[in-house]
């Protein structure tokens, strides 16, 4: 069962009524200080029983109405058929066996007053609505009587919030505060994750069948903790007795003289290995999807590098529990799944949501958080060099079809991708980037003036070539990124679009003669002529200006027509960029980078 909607109506900032709509899997509310992302985080929350309506979260402008909440939630093809099969069982017991004497039962009125009401969209619809009010069915995806109210009570997933941990990491446990969990919650995940929590009782003694458990147990731990994370892949972690304690030692090769411990460690470890390794604790003692995780700025001690990482934690329990948190990080912003991030600001009128903050280049994100994203430029060390910014949207475009339509494992956090503005300064732009020590995949168009600018980063640049640093991938003779990663469709009602645009805004006038949709209809891939230069020569000859429309209004007029479109991407678009993947070897989002695992002094 997976939470689909949550709708808010009078409840804490939140005035009138707003959808929540969320992830399968992880939903990211970004947005600045006191805008409302913990008072959505809060009513999601009072779907637990012990987590009611209190006067203090009515909005203060209500007048005669209640706060409400609804919970909206999905059932998988498998949990709808246990369902109906329970129906079916319950009403073979329930069926009258004298029809006459009950004929009155089975009247529209008496089930209407017997059964819960039904909705369309087979969703189990959970509701509070009033202070102290409880859990109550508000409709069902089928007919189902009112005495199993209790039954589809218990299906809720349990709701649980992580505020950000503490930093007084232990370094021991004691079996009696294993059993205990509370601050050493932590050290149960550590324990699953060695596969010895099962062993817990006879383990705080030390003999040599315990010593050859907790050497085995610590093997285990760190394989899991460097292939898992790949964070701190030099270090290694033993288990080891003190008197009727279980100690956590760090070797690192930093270190010579001793070893380290957790507590010694930065604040961003403690951080990530606390909400990593509760997280775990939590995930492996309860079935699949019986929580839901709230985080509250899960972040806020992590350098940028290991935010991205605690994104790829994240993406690795999301497989088994849906996600919520809150941030107002760059780096907490999903780029890989774009229509994950929710934006939440405050006006007159109480908190508001904006479902689709990708929308015109992520406007209400830079609003929200006053920042201008730059495709990760200033952290990601793997550059990918484009010719101009009409290429940089139409790939990142087919890669974000490609992770949809999940062809493609790529972690976006990993990867800049960076426009030279114009062919003259392609080499320029080359020599900057490797200056800085960046990895860089020079991206060109199969044309002469791709062929151009290859020849002279192969003379100029040399050096860096024979080290990897920089490779070379032109695409196709006659080929350029229109041709690749396009819908010719789409790009066709992009043009035409803008033109018109054009033309009504008093820009541009046709030639006499010209009829525009006939024009736009010849452009279309050739041989011997890229599709880009196709679309030049057209736009040009079409107005009295004789001047070529700009290929990035272009460009963005066909990012708006695919966002709402499930867009196929062209078996050639996903060859390049499997092409980009393995010249740059690009991560998955489930492994990860160096980051945390630092010693503080």
């Amino acid at each position: 069962m997976k939470l689909k909607k949550i709708v808010i109506s009078g409840f804490k900032s939140i005035k009138k009524t707003e959808d929540f709509l969320i992830d399968k899997k992880i939903t990211i509310l970004i947005g600045a200080n006191d805008h409302g992302k913990t008072n959505i985080l809060e009513a999601i929350r009072c779907l637990n029983d012990d987590k009611p309506i209190k006067e203090e979260d009515e909005n203060w402008d209500l007048e005669d109405e209640q706060p409400k909440l609804q919970w909206h939630f999905s059932l998988s093809k498998k949990e709808f058929d246990d369902l109906v099969e329970n129906k079916k069982e319950q009403k073979e017991i329930n069926e009258p066996k004298n029809p006459e004497v009950d004929q009155n039962q089975n009247s529209e009125e008496q089930k209407e007053k017997d059964n819960f009401p039904i909705n369309e969209e087979k969703e189990i619809v959970y509701i509070r609505e009033g202070v102290n009010a409880p859990v109550k069915i508000l409709s069902l995806p089928y007919i189902m009587e009112k005495s199993r109210e209790q039954e589809i009570l218990k299906l809720r997933p349990r709701i649980e919030l992580f505020a950000p941990p503490p930093t007084n990491v232990k370094d021991s446990v004691s079996l009696t505060e294993l059993n205990a969990g509370g601050e050493f919650e932590f050290m149960e995940g550590i324990f699953r994750l060695a596969e010895i929590f099962d062993k817990k009782d006879g383990l705080f003694t030390s003999n040599s069948k315990t010593l050859k458990i907790l050497d085995e147990a610590s093997e285990k731990l760190t394989k899991k903790l460097n292939n898992d994370w790949n964070q701190g892949k030099n270090l290694t972690w033993k288990l080891k007795h003190n008197g009727d304690r279980i100690e956590i030692h760090i070797q690192d090769p930093a270190i010579d003289k001793r070893y380290s411990k957790p507590s010694l460690r930065s604040s961003g470890f403690h951080t990530y290995f606390l909400l990593t390794m509760i997280t775990h604790a939590r995930t492996a003692k309860n079935p699949n999807d019986s929580f839901i995780y709230l985080f509250d700025e899960p972040g806020t001690y992590l350098h940028p590098r290991a935010q991205f990482d605690l994104q790829r934690t994240f993406e690795v329990i999301s497989d088994r529990s849906q996600m919520i948190y809150t941030t107002h990080s760059l780096f907490l912003i999903s780029k890989n799944y774009p229509k994950r991030n929710r934006v939440i600001s405050k006006t007159i009128e109480g908190t508001k949501i904006d479902q689709k903050p990708f929308r015109k280049n992520w406007k209400s994100v830079r609003e929200s958080l006053g920042i201008l994203l730059s495709n990760n430029f200033l952290i990601a060390e793997k550059t990918l060099l484009v010719e101009g910014p009409s290429d940089l949207i139409y790939i990142l475009g087919t890669i974000r079809s490609l992770k949809d339509s999940e062809e493609i494992d790529i972690d976006l956090n990993d990867l800049s991708i960076v426009d030279a503005g114009n062919k003259e300064n392609y080499v320029a732009m080359a020599k900057l980037m490797l200056s800085e020590g960046r990895e860089i995949v020079a991206l060109l168009d199969g044309d002469d003036g791709g062929k151009k600018i290859a020849n002279k980063l192969s003379k100029i640049c040399e050096a860096e070539i024979k080290k990897n640093e920089l490779r070379i991938h032109l695409l196709e003779k006659n080929k350029s990124i229109e041709n690749v990663c396009t819908d010719n469709t789409r790009l066709r009602s992009a043009v035409k679009q803008l033109s018109e645009d054009y033309i009504k805004n008093g820009l541009r006038k046709l030639n006499t003669g010209i009829n525009l949709t006939n024009e736009i209809k010849k452009i279309q891939p050739k041989v011997k002529q890229t599709l880009g230069k196709t679309i030049d020569d057209i736009t040009k000859n079409i107005f009295q200006q004789q001047e070529k429309l700009s290929k990035l209004s272009i460009a963005l007029l066909y990012e708006d027509i695919s966002e709402d479109q499930k867009l196929k991407t062209e078996k050639d678009g996903k060859k390049l960029i499997l092409i980009i993947k393995k010249l740059l070897n690009l991560k998955g989002e489930k492994s990860t980078e160096k980051g945390v695992f630092e010693e503080v002094k």
